[in-house]
């Protein structure tokens, strides 16, 4: 049989200690003994080296043992039932006897092994702690304190009690763990450590793991030596060493008791407090010599930790009640402002009330590119350039720091009215935000030494140890500004939509403003326009029919006495007066589509087309053309008058831009597409549209010029034909009065087709109600 020790032998330094396992030390503390035990056999696998002294045998003759061969069965059935309860933690340990000892007896599952660790029975008589009165003591304390610092400073005092050590302490972590020591109980010839910070590499990170795991710590005797452990070896397997995380005896770190030794400590008892499953902090007892501290008692010492942790949330929220009122007095006179203000949030007093509801030293209100601000700030280049990386930096909406200089690179130029800040951005894009300041406040830190000479160096061996010095050291510290308050931080959150909403009408009552402004010249416009239609129909019109009048009387009573070449230049200025005339005319027309109010009426092409064929028959007969439609038209909505336009420029443009010998063939048709057939539409939507075409065998045109045709004054046959260049436009024009689409094609020598393009709309026809007008009853088909 090979016996193994498990004491891990490696070398530990300050340097490397934060790496140290020390979950699995390998061996325990010398005041009590540990057996560990398979599962279901419960035969000893793990002993300690002192169960030699205490059960009598080698341990040659104790490892691979049943625990039946060292304790009555009667204990053993005892302990099966003890073991299989639910809850053990906090309970009464359960209690072995060899010999005509007792042991209290801890255990706890590590792996596949159950882990007893035994603690004898003091000599000296201990009296168990009265948890009633202990309970009525921790009421009364609760009720008495108005702070948590208070608070601290009871439990502290109720704890030493309990123990009877020299110093207790409650010791608070920040962020980054560095601790605070809050709350003081102490002898009274013992130097106050009350105030005093240690730096977070006092407690390195694995060892505050265990702390969250394992909620109470004690070392009796600082200098004890460590009891290794022992486990059988079995041939080709190698043997496991034993996580020791929930141990009571757990051996402690060799640079762990150095600090101590440096501190003039002698027996220590640490306390866990977890405040939403993170370590917030410890109770931590010091004593100045050894001292053990009985099973019960130590469970009294515990139920101090539970009874604080228990009011953290509850003292923290009572100590930041006076900020959330205050805050929310602010916030609900801003929210009153806000919805009765009939002003915009760029007046001074509004600035002056956002600042004070962070207490903050500044403010600047970013919207676009202007800065409106309040209170101490830096200058508008700084602002500008911390605007600028606020931006680019901070991806959410939200960003918060008292140490600015941590985290932008030129915060050391404006500490002094920004050493801190509170950013809300309401619009990335839009660079739209608020900034809330805090000017740099220095401040004195009082730590447990020289938190930058955290190591020392051994003189003689020159080893590299923990500090010796824990002499009040005092750190100044610069660039940084008072914390936000959480209440503060919610207050930011619940504006940040208030803000955007005002930010929002502001940003609609400028384009209002816009608007009226436009609005008001477009009316001096249309007027203006409304007189010249006016001037055009009268001023314009009467002296071109005065024109053609003389021309015509002239040429009919001295026709025969008038040159050739005068009557010649005389024709042509009538036709110049008529073509002005038409032109004038079109103009009118065109106008009248953009002014005319629209009064949509149910069509039926089916009636429609007969009455365009009988108005153009002189046209038709002349040009012998032929124009065909189908037999059955479909209903659709639009302004009559307007749709009869459009069909009427459509089928004369067929007509006049007829072939040189070919009779003139018009084709009229009608059909509901989709909108992605439809070349005019980007997005489509499927939406359903009426297709109005009217195509010929005309002239055509190059399909290039598709747009142009369709612009007001665009003729491309401008010597051959006559025309005006304007009707085309008075189509487009009316089907985009109608949310419609006019598209051309054609191609040369061979004609062309345009497509009038009408949304498909329920359409209402007249439908009689007794005793009422039909007039203006409609059904839907």
């Amino acid at each position: 049989m090979n016996i193994k020790s498990l004491l891990n032998k490696d070398s530990v330094t300050i340097t490397n200690c934060d790496a140290e396992p020390i979950h699995i030390p390998g061996s325990i503390q010398p005041c009590g003994f540990l057996l560990g035990v398979q599962q279901e056999q419960h035969t000893i696998t793990y002993c300690s080296e002192n169960c030699a002294q205490y059960l009598g045998q080698p341990l040659s003759h104790i490892l691979g043992q049943p625990l039946a061969s060292f304790f009555k069965e009667t204990e053993i059935a005892g302990f099966k039932i003890y073991y299989a309860s639910e809850n053990k933690e906090l309970s009464q340990p359960f209690v072995f006897t060899l010999g005509d000892k007792s042991y209290n007896t801890s255990a706890h599952l590590s792996g596949q092994c159950i882990v007893l660790e035994f603690e004898p029975f003091v000599d000296d008589p201990h009296p168990l702690p009265n948890i009633y009165i202990q309970t009525r003591r921790f009421a009364y304390h609760t009720q008495r304190a108005d702070n948590l610092v208070t608070f601290c400073r009871d439990i502290a005092d109720e704890t030493r009690q309990i123990i009877g050590y020299d110093r207790v302490m409650v010791y608070r972590f920040d962020a980054d763990y560095n601790g605070e020591v809050i709350a003081e109980s102490r002898r009274e010839d013992l130097p106050p450590y009350l105030g005093l910070h240690y730096p977070h590499t006092d407690i390195p990170v694995q060892a505050r793991a265990l702390y969250l795991r394992n909620l109470v710590r004690m070392i009796p005797d600082i200098n004890y030596t460590p009891v290794p452990l022992f486990a059988l070896e079995e041939e080709g397997r190698p043997v496991e060493t034993l996580d020791l995380t929930m141990s009571l005896l757990r051996s402690v770190s060799v640079m762990h008791v150095h600090y101590l030794k440096n501190m003039g400590v002698s027996a220590t008892f640490v306390i866990s407090l977890i405040h939403n499953d993170k370590l917030w902090g410890m109770i931590a007892c010091h004593h100045q010599t050894p001292k053990y501290i009985p099973y019960y008692t130590r469970l009294a010492a515990h139920l101090q930790g539970i009874f604080l942790s228990s009011q953290i949330d509850v003292r923290e929220v009572a100590d930041a009640f006076d900020v959330v009122k205050k805050t929310d007095q602010k916030l609900q006179l801003m929210e009153e402002g806000f919805a009765t203000r009939k002003s915009n949030i760029y007046q001074p007093a509004v600035l002056l009330q956002l600042r004070e509801l962070l207490n903050a030293d500044g403010l600047v209100l970013l919207d676009k590119d202007a800065h409106f601000i309040d209170g101490k700030v830096p200058s508008r280049e700084h602002i500008r350039q911390l605007t600028d990386w606020l931006f680019e930096h901070v991806a959410g909406t939200h960003f918060h720091t008292s140490r600015l200089i941590d985290h932008y690179p030129g915060a050391e130029s404006i500490s002094e009215h920004a050493a801190g800040l509170c950013f809300l951005a309401l619009d990335h894009k839009a660079r739209t935000g608020i900034i809330w300041l805090r000017s740099e406040v220095q401040k004195t830190i009082e730590w447990a030494g020289d938190p930058n000479k955290a190591v020392s160096v051994d003189e003689v061996s020159r080893a590299v140890q923990p500090r010796q010095s824990f002499e009040s050291w005092k750190e100044l510290v610069r660039y940084q500004s008072a914390d936000w308050h959480k209440a503060e931080l919610n207050a930011a959150s619940v504006i940040c939509a208030s803000l955007q909403r005002h930010m929002h009408l502001a940003d609609l009552l400028q384009e209002e403003s816009k608007y009226r402004t436009l609005n008001g010249r477009l009316k001096k416009a249309n007027d203006e326009l409304a007189n010249m239609n006016w001037i055009s129909t009268h001023d314009l019109k009467e002296p071109l029919r005065k024109i053609q009048m003389y021309a015509s009387v002239v040429l009919e009573k001295q026709g025969d006495q008038i040159p050739d070449t005068v009557r010649s230049n005389i024709n042509r200025m009538q036709v110049s007066a008529a073509r002005m005339q038409l032109l004038i005319d079109d103009l009118l027309a065109y106008t009248k589509v953009v002014n005319e109010e629209k009064k949509f009426a149910p069509i039926d092409l089916n009636l429609l087309m007969p009455e365009l064929h009988h108005e153009l028959a002189e046209e038709i007969q002349e040009k012998v053309a032929v124009v065909h439609w189908p037999n059955a038209l479909p209903l659709i909505m639009g302004v009559p008058f307007q749709i009869r336009q459009v069909l009427i420029n459509l089928i004369s443009n067929g007509l006049k831009f007829s072939a040189p010998g070919v009779a003139p063939v018009i084709r009229v048709g009608c059909e509901e597409v989709d909108d992605s057939t439809i070349a005019g539409i980007t997005e489509k939507q499927g939406k359903r549209y009426h297709q109005l075409t009217v195509s010929d065998n005309g002239i055509g045109f190059n399909p290039e010029y598709r747009e142009n045709i369709l612009k007001i004054f665009q003729r491309l046959h401008s010597h051959q034909y006559p025309g005006t260049g304007v009707g085309l436009a008075i189509c487009k024009k009316i089907a985009e009065a109608h949310n419609g689409f006019l598209e051309a094609d054609g191609e040369e020598g061979k004609g062309a087709t345009f497509s009038f393009y009408l949304p498909v709309a329920p359409v209402l026809v007249p439908t009689p109600t007794p005793g009422e007008q039909t007039e203006n009853n409609f059904t839907e088909q």
